[in-house]
């Protein structure tokens, strides 16, 4: 059995996991507020004791005893760390490697210090330079990890493998649906004060941006411009009648101006942020075939997002739902499937070992 624990800025997520011949199954699933719900979200105000004591009441409803979890794997955010994909000389020697690495993390990565962490996954002899490797570099601080650390040895289980947000995101499509062999799909994790964007393909060089937009600032927009509670602006945001995206598709909400020009809303800058994205990425890789974006998160449930951002950049999106690959019966007590793709990307990861 493998857990994947995935802790927002909103709610923690927890799966568990388990591999059959047949694929994997979903044993369990769960999500916990980590603020007092009783009071308008504040991302400002969280902290450490509230988000312990967000885990353990999750872990109880789940019926899960963290001492005897024997396979446990978490992640640090994009804010916590930093990856680039490089190229290295061939060489079977990983010692070496390394060592190349570590010289090369320090020219390309900026780290707040000299207590650097660096780990790396070997992707495959670059097809263009048959004696270099592509490598993906992940590093980060002894401070982060360790913080991260006691975080979970807090929530009461022995820490074990610690990913990365951005790669189990992206994983916990490719695992089971691998990349694209030419251009590259784009993934884009909404979270509750940022998106996770990661551009990845076969061929195509590993990509990943922090974008300081998010279901949060969703949230607040409506609060100002209809004059509600965040509890209210959070209800409308996710009611099935919400149609402001459907009328920007349309170009309908320009009839109830005396202008032309339509309103610009967070929903434009969210979309101006991925357009500024794919063209830094298409300049310094020289791949513009993207095949799809592909949107998990929470904020995924709002009306026709994907079809407004597809609208928009002019590539086909869809909003991903990582539970549908695997194998249960549990379809209608997911009601936030895509909530849980950082969270499940975890927990592949752990039976990968």
């Amino acid at each position: 059995m493998s857990i994947g624990i995935d802790i927002g800025r909103y709610q923690i997520k927890i799966v568990q996991l388990q591999k059959t011949p047949k694929g994997y199954n979903l044993q369990n699933f769960g999500t916990e507020p980590v603020f007092d719900v009783k009071r308008d979200y504040d991302p400002e105000r969280l902290d450490e004791d509230v988000i312990i004591a967000a885990a353990e009441r999750l872990l109880t409803r789940m019926k899960i005893n963290p001492r005897r979890a024997k396979l446990v794997t978490t992640g640090l955010s994009n804010q916590q760390s930093s990856i680039r994909q490089m190229k290295m000389m061939n060489t079977d020697d990983e010692d070496e490697l390394a060592s190349s690495l570590q010289f090369e993390a320090r020219k390309h990565i900026p780290m707040d210090g000299t207590d650097a962490l660096m780990d790396f996954q070997i992707l495959g002899e670059d097809p263009k330079e048959m004696d270099k490797l592509n490598v993906l570099l992940v590093a980060s601080t002894q401070k982060n990890l360790e913080k991260h650390l006691r975080m979970i040895k807090n929530f009461g289980f022995r820490p074990g493998i610690v990913d990365s947000e951005a790669v189990s995101m992206a994983n916990s499509y490719v695992i089971e649906h691998g990349l694209p062999e030419d251009g590259a799909n784009v993934f884009l994790n909404i979270g509750a004060v940022s998106s996770t964007l990661v551009v990845w393909g076969r061929q195509a060089p590993f990509f990943t941006r922090d974008i300081q937009i998010g279901g949060h600032h969703f949230t607040k927009e409506l609060v100002e411009k209809m004059d509600i509670s965040y509890q209210e602006a959070e209800k409308v945001k996710c009611d099935p009648e919400f149609n402001e995206l459907t009328l920007k598709i349309s170009g309908a909400e320009q009839k109830d101006f005396t202008v032309s020009v339509a309103e610009h809303t967070i929903y434009d800058n969210l979309v101006d942020e991925i357009r500024r994205s794919l063209r830094f990425y298409i300049k310094e890789s020289n791949e513009s075939y993207f095949h799809k974006i592909l949107l998990v998160g929470a904020s995924t449930s709002i009306k026709d997002l994907d079809a407004f951002i597809a609208n928009r950049l002019n590539v086909a999106a869809e909003v991903y739902n990582p539970t549908a690959q695997l194998h249960h019966d549990m379809h209608s007590d997911i009601t936030d499937p895509g909530a849980y793709a950082v969270a499940i990307g975890y927990a592949m990861r752990g039976l990968l070992e």
